[in-house]
């Protein structure tokens, strides 16, 4: 009987123990806000419900816990609810009352252990389950921040907000004039507005406890008179990053009368974001408008790590082998036999191997790892990251997704992220990407828009599926018949007078000025003068072959010595001549403190175009290393003496100080130099700066007005509609509506692949652009690499309504060097055989403007910057320029317009031209490149655009750019460039030359590196299609004619007779007859 017993007692002790141990090989994870939850006893799951430790999960919702041996209960308290539970005890209790459990609390290996949906949901949280990856999911219920401002007797700035982007302090307070919650109450004025960007920020909106979570924010904003765009964005506090720019924003349209909501759903993860800021954007300032009903709601918390599906990972360490046409595949005219498994590097663990693309001949080399999508991921969102390494130098990456072999994705990229790799540091790209085709199967692995490089490696590549796309979804309307998606709403008028000006409402450098508290000046003047003859200096002030360097004495000013420095001719790069100062910075700054650079400068004489307009450029650079700059800005100016001033924050290191000057024959006077440091008790928006202190960006430049009256005069035209009946009969009295949908005018944007399938681009391009030119994909070198991709994105241009294509470039008589875009590699042993050199070039020039012809009819760049590039004409000479030419004009027939293209415009540049007049050289237009990195004069500009024009040619901008950190100042100066550009005659077009970022020299004007406008596209949009854009509407005369002045463009001509209708679509252009008789059937 005992034996009995004992066997018994064992089986029971093995059942109990296999009972709770069948899921240990399953380990469930509980994530609570976000944060997994570390407990010293694993989950289990009972009859369906997963128990937990019970101290684990009451902490960790934040409750304090008790326990009761004697009565083997225990208590958790949060927020005064009280919860108590007992051991095998089914019935519980929550705040005094009865709860029946499914399953009773059970102490297993010592701990006790409770059901965690029971206590989470008691405390008020939101519990769910994730049964692929075996995860509860607990989230707190939802804090709610308001100001509804009703009950309110006073809100105060410096307590409750503050003001911001220059917005005087006083000015916002509590209202009864208008009220959204109920009519009757009050709302928040803010009144006395001076700009656009003045703001005001609720404060402490946000604490360090709030990283992690997500939150809604909404806001009720009115405007009494007119209709505007406003910002409700996330800001640091006074002193940090995001004090004067916002974190993260959203925008919205309030229309005049109408209280409008607007809504911003906001992960919070900077500490020193901490306020909640309300403002217009990118409109015309209002002086007045009030918000109401100010609501932040806790929503939940951002994905992390331990949410992602286990997914696919290639991390190669424990491979023994990794074959082509099993595991990968090639691509791009690799030869698969040079890649490898290897254990050269290794990202892992520094000890394993790697995968090594090794012998590559080009930069489109690509592997391909194959079957990591399939059919059954459609519709599916996965987070893609990949680790890569260059031993030798740095070099740009792809990664990217294709088809198979024979699909249509097969030797071009479906989607893909860029990233910049360092030499010799492993470097992680990650590309979000949502599986919405079947025939995508590939992930690849290629350097992009890159010399080549034959050597990398890649590692530790996962893809995972993603809880959700981070994709936003954007709609792109494909144009079948002409009408492009423009933008049709705007808060300004039409007229000169409401033309957008951006900060015009700063106050003066003096002003700024008084208003700080005294700074210390860390290097002045004397020091700069004494630089000149110092040992950093010597090898400039020396060059007597590029300039000389002298100092002089000046009266009038409040500094009486000053150095001329006389450059020669210009020089490449303009820093080959320079004022080099030395680290003077060594020891005077701390990190992040902020500190202003004054320089007078005035040019004596040279510079450029009749205004005489020299330019130099201050630096504050690393000292050593990569020479990161802290600060790299032009100063160009005339002949008086002018102040600038140039606001930085201190960065270790950055302490060696410059000024470029080799930019033209020019001698210029350069005193006043300061470096001041105001520590970090100041804002940086409240220095002065040099952004508006130009008098030829101001409101009330006479220049302006002068330029838009040319524009009225040869950018429209007198136009009229005859409508008839159908028996010929003239139709008094019909009601016309006249609507323009196209400019005739050019106006356009280099793209890059990205235009086959990023969404954004697309949409982009097709709303704001009616031309358009393939950075790369034309040039001779690029198009012969493959010719299939040059036409597919030039299809899609057509297809998003592009009209105006032009070719960029056919020839660049330049040094050939690997990986270049220009010349292929076959061409420099033909330099020495004319006959062969001419027949290579002429077979291409034949066969691209062929292939094209469809997507580029008409315009192309014959010949790019050659006025210092001539390796063939140095050969040959310069009478290959006018073969070249002819070449072009048998290819494209007269109606083709060919181009010169340059930046250029010293006078070595107008003999180059003159020259080619003198030979016959069979050229119609000069590309003129504008590149700028500070405003000019732009009566100047138009000066220089009557010399690029003066042998009768068209001219066009081909590739704007604005390099500068001052987003209001490169708004200002599109404004006025675009305007002194449209109103010269002889000027065909205006193509910038991007539209998005220009990496850290912020170079596009029209929107950031993340997507999200900038003034810029304000100016842009506002000029294009409002105030240079033509609706009327009318009747006909007693003769049936209805008569309208208007832009030179296509329009929708609509007649309404006796509710018969009829549209129709014509072209009213320059030097045509442009009268349209409509018969109505």
């Amino acid at each position: 009987m005992k034996k009995l017993l004992a066997i018994m007692l064992c089986l029971a002790m093995v059942v109990s123990c296999f009972s709770f141990s069948v899921f240990a090989e399953d380990e469930i994870s509980i994530i609570i806000n976000g944060q997994k939850l570390t407990m010293d006893q694993p989950p289990i799951i009972v009859e369906g419900r997963t128990l937990v430790p019970l101290r684990a999960i009451f902490e960790g919702l934040g409750a304090q816990v008790s326990w009761d041996d004697t009565t083997k209960t225990a208590t958790g308290i949060k927020d005064g609810k009280e919860i108590k539970i007992t051991i095998n005890n089914t019935v519980a209790k929550v705040d005094g009352k009865d709860v029946t459990l499914d399953v009773p609390a059970q102490i297993v290996n010592s701990r006790t252990l409770v059901p965690v949906r029971f206590i989470s949901e008691s405390l008020g949280c939101k519990v769910d389950w994730n049964g692929e990856t075996r995860t509860v999911i607990i989230a707190s219920e939802g804090k709610v921040k308001q100001w509804i401002f009703d009950d309110l007797d006073k809100f105060e700035s410096k307590v409750d907000f503050i003001e911001g982007g220059g917005y005087e302090a006083g000015k916002a307070s509590l209202s009864s004039d208008v009220d959204h919650t109920t009519g009757t109450g009050k709302s928040f004025k803010i009144d006395g507005k001076t700009g656009t960007n003045n703001r005001v920020k609720l404060i402490d909106v946000f604490s360090p406890s709030d990283v992690g979570k997500t939150f809604e924010i909404s806001a009720w904003f009115y405007f009494p008179e007119k209709s505007s765009k406003v910002k409700l964005s996330t800001y640091g506090a006074s002193g940090t990053e995001y004090a004067t720019h916002a974190y993260k924003f959203a925008e919205g349209n309030v229309k005049a009368g109408e209280w409008t909501c607007v809504t911003l759903v906001y992960t919070h993860d900077n500490e020193s974001v901490t306020q909640l800021g309300f403002e217009q954007y990118m409109t015309a300032n209002l002086p007045l408008f009030y918000i109401d009903d100010i609501k932040v709601t806790e929503t939940g918390y951002s994905s992390v790590s331990d949410d992602k599906t286990e997914g696919k990972k290639w991390i190669f360490d424990n491979l023994d082998k990794f074959e082509n046409k099993v595991d990968f595949v090639e691509g791009g005219g690799y030869k698969a036999a040079n890649a490898s498994l290897s254990s050269d590097v290794d990202h892992t663990t520094g000890t394993g191997k790697s995968f090594k693309i090794d012998g590559k001949t080009g930069t489109n080399n690509r592997v391909k790892l194959i079957d990591v999508f399939s059919p059954s991921d459609v519709g599916k969102t996965f987070t893609i990251s990949a680790w890569f390494y260059f031993p030798e130098k740095p070099s740009k990456v792809k990664l990217s997704t294709y088809g198979a072999s024979g699909t249509e994705y097969a030797t071009k990229a479906y989607k893909f992220a860029e990233g910049s790799v360092k030499a010799g540091e492993w470097t992680c790209v990650t590309l979000v990407y949502t599986h919405d085709n079947e025939s995508v199967t590939q992930l690849g692995f290629e350097q992009y828009m890159t010399a080549n490089l034959p050597l990398f490696y890649i590692d530790d590549i996962e893809v995972y599926e993603s809880s959700e796309s981070k994709e936003e979804k954007i709609e792109v309307a494909f144009v079948t018949d002409g009408h492009r998606p423009v933008p049709t709403e705007f808060s300004v008028g039409t007229s000169f007078d409401e033309l957008i000006y951006f900060g015009t409402d700063k106050k003066t450098p003096e002003q700024l000025l008084a208003a700080l508290p005294d700074g210390k000046v860390i290097v002045d003047n004397d020091m700069f003068i004494k630089s000149i003859t110092g040992e950093s200096n010597k090898q400039y002030y020396e060059n007597t072959t590029a300039g000389k360097m002298e100092i002089i004495d000046v009266l009038g000013q409040p500094f009486d010595k000053a150095v001329r420095a006389t450059v020669y001719n210009p020089i490449e790069p303009p820093y080959a001549y320079q004022i080099s100062m030395g680290p003077l910075l060594a020891g005077k700054a701390e990190v992040n403190d902020v500190c202003l650079l004054k320089l007078y400068m005035r040019t004596e004489s040279g510079g450029s175009g009749e205004a005489q307009m020299g330019q130099v450029q201050v630096v504050v650079e690393e000292n050593g290393g990569a020479h990161d700059k802290t600060l790299a800005t032009n100063v160009v100016n005339a002949k008086e003496w002018k102040v600038f001033y140039f606001p930085f924050k201190f960065k270790d290191n950055h302490t060696r100080t410059n000024i470029r000057l080799g930019y033209y024959t020019q001698i210029v006077d350069l005193g006043g130099y300061e470096i001041i440091n105001y520590g970090q008790n100041v804002n940086i928006e409240d220095l002065p700066t040099d952004s508006n202190s130009a008098p030829f960006l101001m409101p009330g430049a006479a220049w302006r007005k002068e330029a838009w009256d040319r524009i009225e005069k040869i950018r429209k035209g007198d136009f009229k509609v005859i409508v008839k009946d159908a028996l010929g009969n003239v139709v008094p009295n019909a009601d016309i509506t006249f609507n323009m949908y196209e400019h005739e005018f050019q106006w356009g944007v280099a793209v890059s692949d990205a235009v086959l399938t990023d969404a954004l681009t697309q949409k982009v391009v097709s709303e704001n652009f009616n031309g358009a030119v393939l950075y790369e994909r034309c040039k001779w070198a690029r198009y012969e690499e493959n010719p299939q991709i040059a036409q597919d994105t030039l299809k899609k241009l057509k297809e998003l309504g592009i009209k105006y294509i032009r070719g960029h470039a056919l020839l660049r008589d330049k040094k050939w060097s690997e990986g270049n875009t220009d010349i292929p590699d076959d061409l420099p042993s033909l330099y020495n055989d004319k006959e062969a050199l001419q027949k290579r070039v002429k077979e291409h020039i034949m066969g691209i403007t062929s292939d094209l012809k469809e997507y580029i009819p008409y315009e192309w760049d014959v010949l790019n910057e050659a006025v210092r590039n001539t390796v063939m004409q140095d050969i040959h000479g310069i009478e290959l320029v006018k073969e070249w030419f002819d070449m072009a004009r048998e290819a494209m027939g007269e109606e083709g317009v060919l181009y010169y293209n340059d930046f250029r415009r010293e006078q070595e540049f107008f003999d180059m031209i003159d020259k080619y007049v003198e030979m016959g050289v069979d050229f119609d237009g000069i590309g003129i490149q504008s590149h700028y990195g500070s405003p000019e004069n732009p009566e100047a500009i138009y000066e220089l655009f009557n010399k690029m024009s003066e042998h009768g040619n068209r001219i066009k901008v081909t590739e704007y750019d604005f390099m500068t950190g001052d987003n209001e100042l490169q708004a200002n100066f599109l404004r006025d460039f675009m305007i002194i550009s449209f109103s010269h005659e002889k000027m065909d077009g205006f193509f910038m030359w991007g539209w998005k970022g220009g990496g850290k020299d912020n170079k596009y004007p029209l929107y950031d590196g993340d997507g999200q406008p900038k003034e810029g596209l304000a100016i842009w949009q506002d000029l294009l299609y409002n105030k240079w854009w033509t609706k009327e509407n009318g009747k006909t005369n007693a003769n049936g004619e209805f008569n309208v002045r208007g832009y030179y463009g296509d329009y929708d001509v609509t007649v309404n007779v006796n509710g018969t209708s009829k549209k129709v679509s014509a072209p009213f252009y320059k030097d045509k007859n442009n009268t349209l008789i409509i018969t109505l059937d």
